[in-house]
């Protein structure tokens, strides 16, 4: 069922874009509500959360506070249980959890009290028409950002993906400092995931 309705979503967004426009809203609700739909029950497998965290726990063993910018209702800030403070921020609305912090805004309108330890941002980017003052704005939320792609996807794999094919080269033009560690992670199609700042990063 889920093929069907994702074959049906890309046809859609091909040839009624407005109409598929109105109705994405309402479809990501319905994702979330309805277990054959939820999104972190289609992802929860993928290898490159589990790489994400070892990034994290690398980079930020110490951290106190850590953002998932763009979240849906992915669970990976349940995983990263050594930050006392855990903030999921995303247009649509989320699920509660216990011990996470959720904010319904437009993440570049979003603008909190306190730098963050640790900034992640995944598999959003590709989604935007316009990615680099978003990714600009991740290096200023916190001193280390972790941020994903679809590794060299080609361009109409993924209907809502505006930006694919996506590299190296691509990522350093929406984000101008040089990644302290990338690596790229395959789990059917392959992630990058590329690590910024903690003091080591040099901003062009």
């Amino acid at each position: 069922m889920r093929v069907i309705a994702t074959r049906a979503g890309a046809w859609l967004s091909r040839t009624l874009p407005g109409v598929h426009r109105t109705l994405l809203p309402g479809w990501r609700l319905v994702r979330r509500v309805v277990p054959a739909f939820t999104y972190w029950g289609e992802r929860k497998s993928l290898r490159y959360y589990q790489a994400v965290i070892e990034v994290a726990r690398r980079h930020v063993p110490d951290g106190r506070s850590v953002i998932d910018v763009g979240a849906a209702d992915t669970r990976l800030v349940d995983a990263l249980t050594w930050f006392a403070r855990r903030v999921v921020l995303d247009r649509s609305p989320m699920p509660p959890r216990p011990g996470i912090e959720r904010v319904l805004a437009d993440f570049m309108d979003y603008e909190p009290p306190t730098p963050f330890d640790l900034v992640v941002c995944l598999q959003v980017l590709e989604h935007l028409d316009d990615p680099a003052p978003f990714a600009r704005k991740l290096l200023t939320l916190g001193s280390t950002v972790v941020v994903s792609v679809p590794y060299r996807w080609p361009a109409g794999f993924q209907p809502n993906h505006v930006q694919d094919p996506v590299d190296e080269a691509k990522l350093a033009c929406w984000i101008p400092a040089t990644p302290v560690e990338t690596l790229v992670v395959k789990n059917g199609r392959e992630r990058l995931i590329a690590v910024y700042g903690g003091g080591r990063s040099a901003v062009r």
